[in-house]
């Protein structure tokens, strides 16, 4: 992963973490993305809505990144793996029936098999 605002640790300011993001998301070109910080402490948690669907995302700087979705969305997907500038990890359903998508940098396999173990519905490795 090569995206600099996944690594950044940030000041804790809901409206400093809303910019970079925006700025990030924007210059990857996802104009039509917007963030609201609802967390400014690690891990930092975002809501977030493109093309009227709302989302959430989650994550800890050069850790983890979770992205959280009423449906199955490709396109966010995809707009989200341009910026993060790497394929997810794994998508699966939580016990509230959201779609999560993964991103890891370390450790891939140890939490594709804890997911499998966990119970997670429709559990989909996505970095083939």
């Amino acid at each position: 992963m090569s995206a600099n605002w996944f690594f950044q640790l940030y000041p804790p300011s809901l409206s400093a973490i809303e910019n970079e993001l925006r700025l990030a998301f924007w210059t990857a070109g996802l104009d039509s993305i917007w963030f609201s910080c609802t967390k400014d402490t690690v891990p930092y948690v975002c809501q977030g809505i493109w093309h009227k669907e709302g989302f959430t995302v989650e994550w800890a700087p050069g850790d983890y990144i979770s992205l959280k979705m009423d449906k199955p969305n490709q396109g966010l997907l995809e707009a989200f793996e341009r910026a993060v500038k790497h394929r997810a990890l794994a998508a699966y359903r939580d016990n509230d029936g959201k779609v999560v998508v993964e991103w890891r940098t370390k450790n891939g396999a140890a939490r594709l098999e804890e997911l499998n173990t966990s119970g997670v519905r429709d559990l989909q490795k996505l970095d083939k």
